[in-house]
């Protein structure tokens, strides 16, 4: 059944207690209509008799008197058609605006982030350091700077759930909003993962690099092959020209 048929479903069950619940209210609201009119005569007629008294002396012309007067209010204080009608409306709004897609999930995470905030604006410029730094080591570093960026990378992403907790306590010092909720998603995406994605670009270089001289040395071993063979055949040309002419001779 499509997302559609139940919350039509939905509708037409709440709309169905709705109706009850109103019947039920005018049924209330006309027999306390009908119990006014039948005392209004003989007050109107200015009747000697009293209101109708059981053995205990209670008033019942009070009681129906007040049981009128106050229904409507009490119904309205405690009509269960807010709390319906509430339900109704919540289940609606949620699952109109839960995303739904990949891409609706990022809109909604990119929405929000308070991107101008000098919290998030460091966090931007600290990737773009690591960015630069990873490039620079990528294409001019050696070996030593590019596993020493590997181990800041390492040990910034092992400490990821350590600064997660600590950014849920002392959140309030440095950002406008808590960022950082119980799974890690805001640490996960916005710290960890362009680390991980820049150490991986090195992985990627590291095994080009790793392929390239693979290959430049195979080259260097088949050039060495052939110099040896091209100077066994001279030798052996060689050889048999002086053979050759030992036997003019």
């Amino acid at each position: 059944m499509s997302l559609f048929n139940k919350l039509v479903d939905h509708v037409v069950e709440t709309s169905e207690q709705m109706i009850r619940v109103v019947e039920e209210g005018a049924a209330l609201l006309m027999v306390g209509n009908e119990n006014t009119d039948s005392n209004t005569p003989l007050q109107g007629q200015g009747s000697d008799v009293p209101p109708a008294t059981d053995a205990t002396g209670f008033d019942h012309g009070d009681f129906a008197e007040l049981d009128v007067g106050d229904g409507g209010d009490v119904m309205n204080a405690a009509s269960p058609l807010n709390g319906i009608a509430d339900n109704v409306l919540g289940d609606i709004m949620r699952k109109q605006t839960r995303p739904n897609t990949t891409w609706e999930n990022v809109l909604a995470f990119k929405s929000a982030i308070t991107w101008k905030e000098p919290f998030i604006l460091f966090l931007l410029a600290f990737h773009l350091c690591i960015i630069l730094f990873t490039v620079y080591t990528t294409r001019r570093g050696g070996l030593g700077s590019r596993f020493a960026l590997l181990a800041v990378i390492a040990i910034i992403v092992r400490s990821a759930e350590t600064f997660n907790g600590w950014g849920a306590q002392h959140w309030e010092s440095f950002a406008t909003q808590d960022y950082f909720d119980d799974r890690g998603v805001f640490v996960g995406l916005m710290l960890s993962g362009p680390l991980l994605l820049a150490s991986f670009c090195m992985l990627i270089a590291f095994l080009k690099e790793a392929s390239g001289l693979l290959v430049e040395v195979k080259t260097m071993e088949l050039k060495q092959k052939k110099m040896a063979r091209a100077k066994d055949g001279n030798k052996g040309k060689g050889k048999k020209g002086a053979k050759k002419n030992a036997k003019q001779d």
